[in-house]
């Protein structure tokens, strides 16, 4: 079992993709292994057999290397990172000799949750003497992209070995192994995140679970339940509530693993937004429900405490805002007719910066004296829908600064 160093796992939490080199021990001495964090849908293509190749080129005496997961027909994206630390060198010369590759995938929430083995290639001498020359060292890779940037393009249009990369084919493999991973809730309920699980519907929910359920000591509660004729019927996928509002969550994924061929973007993109336009709908009449008083219940029966009186915060998780094809859609007088209809606030999340919300949240929380996590959640909230007013769309990301970091001040 490898495990995750702390300096790598605070990496990966703050990044949403990336990838990283290292050289750890394993079950026959130090293998060369390879991390990939991506969304959810893009470790789905890996694992489906997506083609993938991984590039090493010299840019300004550092080791760059880059990942191209094609997950849009022959297109795709590609993850890149300079070499930064003697063990990642470490690990890419143990591929130079030919040593077997270990790849984990591990996704938003830095879970790892599948791995393989990857074709290795011996004639690796060019990168030899590239890895013995490379400077190490922290790397500002924000700064980097105006240098990187053009040469990333140039190996995502070529994806062949030149004077500037050399690539090697590492995909197209479709027997990975899957990691189960348990989380027990505070209502002592266990949620299992499963990459291969057939219900990606449910998947994604249990992210959402994972994310908010600490956010206040009941936990969250997973759909919620209202009267309908003699049973109930689901209110939203995720509820919490607290003294001054409760929080809807509608989680709506794209179906992937179930398809016979991979889908190309546009489909996805597509199918996105008809589920956007539902789930958005099913956030108004589940607020008018609870404007109107109708009891909530949990699966097991018990009455739920919901406020129903402060404005509601209407959450819509997708799996990835890149798939939003049109967001002047969710403009700002799409954000006035929410709210005239409901008196809450629309929210379009993506599961990487739910993460975000959540982390500022307790980072909020832990500088407070009086501010609960719950509370610094809808106070954040607040201020991003603002930021999305201002902005004239509800497809924006938004980062906690600090602006003292001894001060309880902030900047959204």
């Amino acid at each position: 079992m490898h495990m995750l160093s702390h300096h790598n796992r605070s990496e990966f939490l703050a990044c949403p993709q990336l990838i990283r080199f290292e050289y750890a021990s394993g079950r026959d001495g130090f293998e060369p292994i390879l991390l990939i964090k991506g969304s959810t849908v893009l470790l789905k293509y890996v694992v489906l057999g997506a083609r993938m190749q991984l590039g090493f080129a010299m840019c300004d005496g550092r080791l760059l290397y880059a990942l191209k997961i094609c997950d849009d027909g022959d297109d795709g994206g590609v993850l890149w990172s300079i070499a930064e630390r003697e063990e990642e060198l470490n690990g890419i010369r143990g591929l130079m000799r030919g040593e077997p590759l270990v790849s984990f995938l591990f996704n938003e929430l830095a879970v790892n949750v599948a791995w393989n083995n990857l074709p290795t290639v011996s004639k690796l001498d060019r990168l030899a003497a590239w890895a013995d020359n490379a400077a190490l060292g922290r790397v500002d890779h924000v700064a980097r992209r105006e240098t990187v940037g053009p040469m990333v393009n140039r190996f995502h249009n070529s994806g062949v070995s030149n004077d500037e990369w050399l690539v090697l084919e590492v995909g197209e493999k479709s027997d990975w192994k899957a990691v189960h991973n348990h989380f027990i809730t505070a209502c002592a309920s266990s949620s299992l995140i499963h990459l291969f699980d057939d219900d990606e519907g449910n998947q994604q929910e249990q992210l959402g679970v994972w994310l908010t359920d600490n956010l206040q000591p009941s936990g969250v509660y997973h759909s919620p339940q209202i009267p309908k004729g003699k049973g109930t019927r689901e209110l939203t996928d995720i509820l919490l509530s607290h003294e001054f509002g409760a929080v809807l969550i509608e989680s709506k994924t794209l179906s992937v693993l179930a398809r016979e061929q991979l889908p190309n973007r546009a489909k996805l993109k597509r199918d996105v937004t008809a589920h956007i336009e539902k789930a958005f709908n099913q956030l108004r009449g589940a607020i008018r429900k609870i404007k109107a008083n109708v009891p909530v219940t949990s699966l097991k029966g018990e009455t739920l405490n919901v406020e129903r009186e402060h404005p509601a915060h209407a959450i819509v998780l997708i799996p990835d805002l890149d798939f939003v094809d049109d967001r002047a859609t969710y403009g700002l007088d799409f954000m006035k007719d929410f709210m005239r209809a409901t008196g809450g606030f629309a929210h379009l999340l993506d599961v990487a910066e739910l993460l975000r919300i959540v982390q500022a949240a307790e980072m909020i929380a832990e500088r407070g004296k009086t501010t609960t996590p719950m509370m610094a959640f809808d106070y954040y909230l607040v201020e991003r829908a603002k930021k999305a007013a201002a902005a004239g769309t509800l497809c924006i990301e938004v980062l906690l600064r600090f602006v003292d970091q001894t001060s309880d001040s902030g900047s959204v």
